[in-house]
């Protein structure tokens, strides 16, 4: 049986923010496409017979939600496309890719183009490398509950890769039985999107998660060092989880790869902003005298909302100037899946629209679940919570349809309701 090598989640792009002087990357984005290179290194050591992308490599966004201009893109993309086209030059193998919840089909179709036929977008297609057949299915991911269609998937196959969303940590996401259903169907079955290597996933014998090949601005919860507060502040060591998969006679190995950087986690913990100040000011103390904090790349993790990070965090983080920290993490305590429970309470704090419709949709199943979800699509979108002037009327008038919907009621009494609500019902 031939030896695959499975990458995925690199997030190349993410970093490509914009900047005036076109010659110029960031000194993140540089970090990024050389710990990129050097992966690459690794993974050619194991001479692959082939090379599968499992999703999210070439980001269309930045970690700011900015779509990457094309001048920006471009910059990343001429040392990416040499990368891979020296790997299938040096392993006279092919690169096979699929379409991640962060990637763009044209940069897919362009790179299969300017590589001449050395890398393959196979979205919903099944390769046959050898004595083996492999289906890759393009993402279906949606923020909070959803299913992966069973019509697109083939009814039997050897191997599944794909890119979706998996019920683990209390994470939205498709169904367990939706996830056996697929796996049923094939005798081994690897998924992206969870930055995480899995064997037997959800209690799934030949259900792989993969790694994130490197680290990126989406580090989900990736470190090789953690500290917490409160705690002794004794920091928590583990091994690297970056790296890849490389699959042997049916076997699948994880392949770790170091990186350039020592990536850490801090999680402050507390109630009030002397908390989050004390919290901050003992752990960046105990990273300030490490040796290494140079190569340090700081994610903090806290239960802060985001008004307490902007005006508490961020002003305490910048007096630790040698600190290069990345992130400020608000991560707070999500529903269970599934799971009935009392309201939320929100209180005074503030949401980003994207943890907003995480959480509503967590909280909700089955109609309302639909119901939701058409609410923040169709209503809560991205320009009408922009707005300085939204249209409030038509928004309430778009709510009356959506929760009449199942109702089969009349245009007629649309139109009633609406008139009630202006305060001019009309007889």
């Amino acid at each position: 049986m031939v030896l695959i090598a499975i990458v995925s989640d690199a997030h190349l792009l993410m970093q490509a923010e914009w900047l005036e002087d076109e010659s110029k990357i960031t000194t993140e984005g540089n970090e990024v496409l050389e710990n990129f290179e050097r992966a690459i290194d690794e993974l050619k050591k194991e001479k692959p017979e082939a090379v599968f992308l499992a999703g999210d490599i070439f980001d269309y966004r930045t970690k700011s939600q900015r779509r990457v201009a094309h001048r920006e893109g471009e910059k990343y993309m001429i040392r990416i496309r040499a990368v891979l086209d020296r790997l299938a030059d040096e392993l006279n193998c092919k690169i096979y890719a699929l379409k991640g919840n962060h990637d763009s089909e044209p940069v897919l179709r362009s790179t299969e183009k300017a590589l001449k036929g050395k890398f393959v977008y196979c979205g919903y297609k099944t390769v046959k490398i050898g004595d083996l057949n492999a289906f890759f299915l393009d993402s279906h991911y949606l923020p909070g509950l959803y299913d992966i269609p069973l019509e697109q998937i083939p009814g039997k196959g050897y191997m599944l890769i794909m890119h979706e969303s998996a019920p683990l940590w209390g994470v939205p996401a498709p169904s367990e039985e939706n996830f056996r259903s697929i796996c049923k169907r094939f005798d081994i079955v690897f998924n992206g999107h969870m930055h995480s290597f899995q064997p037997k996933a959800i209690g799934i014998p030949n259900l792989y998660m993969i790694p994130a090949f490197i680290p990126s601005r989406e580090i989900k919860n990736n470190w090789m060092v953690k500290y917490k507060y409160p705690s002794d502040l004794e920091p928590e060591i583990r091994e690297t989880p970056f790296g890849f998969i490389l699959l042997k006679d049916g076997e699948a190995v994880f392949r770790p790869y170091n990186p350039l950087q020592v990536i850490v986690r801090a999680e402050i913990i507390g109630e009030r902003p002397e908390d989050f100040i004390n919290g901050t000011h003992e752990i960046y103390g105990a990273i300030s005298q490490r040796e290494d904090k140079n190569r340090l790349r700081v994610w903090v993790a806290t239960n802060a909302d985001p008004i307490t990070i902007d005006r508490i965090f961020w002003p305490t983080i910048r007096e630790y100037s040698d600190i290069l920290t990345m992130d400020v993490l608000c991560e707070r305590p999500k529903p269970k899946v599934g799971e009935a429970g009392p309201a939320i309470e929100f209180g005074a704090k503030a949401f980003t629209r994207e943890e907003l419709f995480e959480t509503v949709l967590g909280s909700v199943k089955g109609r309302q679940s639909e119901v939701a979800r058409r609410i923040f699509n169709e209503i809560f979108t991205v320009e009408y919570l922009r707005s300085s002037r939204p249209d409030e009327r038509a928004g309430f008038r778009k709510l009356l349809e959506i929760i009449s919907k199942d109702y089969k009621v009349s245009d007629a009494f649309l139109t009633r309701a609406w008139e009630m609500a202006k305060g001019r019902e009309q007889e």
